[in-house]
């Protein structure tokens, strides 16, 4: 039996795990264990935006014999070991990272080999988007340092988000703004692309809960950092571009209100705030634009090859996790009910976003 985590698709508070029964391993293809893999708000994103960006479809239960219609399988980003190989050039043993279920083992068919990876060539995976679809063979990719081994589950799904909106925004000209507005400054896609825009020299506003204010000043990322209730306290005649990692409804309302016409581009990232992702009442400024890493990422390696896209997201990468060491104290954990504790604590807002955690079932 293989345990796996499904979720409520319309009340992510409703989760549970459940035992899968599993078949014989078809041939040309491996069967990895799960772990260990990340939980951060970012998986919260994935479900918010399942049904309009496709999230829900990578794990779909019904595809893996779960008949639960209303129930869907968060995504994660980790590490696998296969443990059973009916691929020649596949052997028990071998590491992979990528994307998974909240599950300990998953049947995956790897297609369009390289020496560094291979996309799962799972039937109803084959017309999603290749990002996501992507496993790299941890010993075959030097940027798998085996001193950045923690935190590659935890921020290298984020950080490649963090490069991604920065490049953007550099290759915009920062849409003219004099400042940038990160809201939800402490999430680790937030903090990875503070850093990115610091290289810049852009200056840059941290918001976040009153809770969270001394953790963010730690990381040395922003120039100010505030908290949800001093926005009034900012110059409202400065040109400010947002990037917002939250999708709470009123924190925008707050901000368009305070700011107005001077907000001259909105960038919407996340909705970690699943319950209040409603949108805000804008009489002026610039309204959210949703942005989607992997089209940014396919454009990206398009103009700079895949080499060149891996040595350019590297000469960033390897800064941010050092410096990360200075304010991060990764969490390893084991079991279902670690999981579905840490789960609702992120559900609630309430984790430490010093001590992320790592997890294997």
């Amino acid at each position: 039996m293989n345990k796996t985590l499904i979720v409520d698709r319309t009340d992510f508070s409703k989760v549970e795990i459940i035992d899968q029964p599993e078949g014989v391993l078809a041939d040309g293809s491996i069967r990895v264990e799960i772990g260990p893999f990340a939980l951060t708000a970012n998986n919260i994103t994935y479900m918010a935006v399942g049904d309009l960006i496709g999230y829900w479809k990578f794990f779909d239960p019904q595809a893996y014999g779960i008949s639960r219609p209303e129930m869907g399988r968060m995504p994660v980003w980790g590490y696998g070991k296969v443990c059973e190989s009916k691929c020649d050039t596949f052997r028990v043993g071998d590491r992979i990272y990528g994307f998974f279920p909240v599950a300990e083992r998953i049947d995956l068919k790897p297609v369009h080999l390289t020496k560094t990876g291979f996309q799962d060539g799972t039937d109803h995976r084959t017309s999603l988007h290749s990002v996501y679809n992507s496993y790299t063979i941890t010993t075959a990719d030097t940027s798998f340092d085996a001193a950045l081994d923690d935190l590659q589950p935890v921020l290298r799904p984020l950080f490649t988000t963090s490069f991604l909106i920065d490049d953007f925004f550099g290759r915009e000209d920062m849409f003219g703004a004099e400042q940038v507005i990160v809201i939800s400054a402490s999430s680790k896609t937030a903090l990875g692309t503070a850093f990115c825009l610091k290289q810049r020299g852009v200056r840059t506003v941290g918001l976040t809960s009153a809770r969270n204010v001394e953790f963010v000043k730690r990381t040395n990322y922003y120039d100010e950092v505030v908290s949800y209730d001093e926005i009034e306290n900012l110059s409202k005649s400065v040109k400010t571009a947002l990037i917002d990692m939250a999708g709470n409804g009123d924190v925008n309302n707050d901000l368009y209100t305070h700011f107005g016409e001077n907000i001259v581009y909105n960038c919407m990232v996340g909705k970690s705030h699943w319950e209040g992702a409603r949108p805000p009442k804008i009489e002026a400024g610039a309204p959210p634009v949703m942005f989607f890493a992997p089209d940014q990422a396919k454009d990206r390696v398009a103009e700079w090859g895949g080499a060149g896209f891996a040595k350019n997201l590297g000469a960033r990468w390897v800064p941010f996790c050092t410096s990360s060491k200075e304010w991060m104290d990764v969490e390893s954990l084991t079991g279902d009910s670690a999981l579905i504790e840490a789960y609702h604590a992120l559900l609630a807002g309430n984790v430490d976003p010093a001590r992320p955690q790592l997890f294997s079932l």
